[in-house]
């Protein structure tokens, strides 16, 4: 399988994952298609094992998200003052 790099700088995409077929398959492929909200569309197949390492990163990503902001929300929430009468 060639190997190809790509680095896209996408805002608010959805992601869809189709044709899926078994790993087994001889010709075994993950398509992935990524869309946002004015249906432009890209579409990615991937190997199981792409797809795989893929879902990992992704879920790393959110992970790191997720925490992230919940720090964010912590530290405003330590920021806020209670005015004294």
């Amino acid at each position: 399988m060639n190997r190809m790099k790509a680095r896209y700088d996408i805002q608010h995409m959805n992601l869809k994952v189709s044709n899926v077929t078994l790993p087994q398959a001889e010709d075994s492929y993950v398509l992935i298609k990524a869309f946002d909200e004015n249906q432009n569309e890209i579409v990615i197949e991937l190997s199981h094992d792409q797809a795989e390492d893929l879902q990992i990163e992704l879920y790393e990503a959110i992970r790191r998200r997720e925490h992230h902001s919940s720090a964010i929300t912590t530290s405003q929430e330590d920021d806020v003052s209670i005015p004294v009468l």
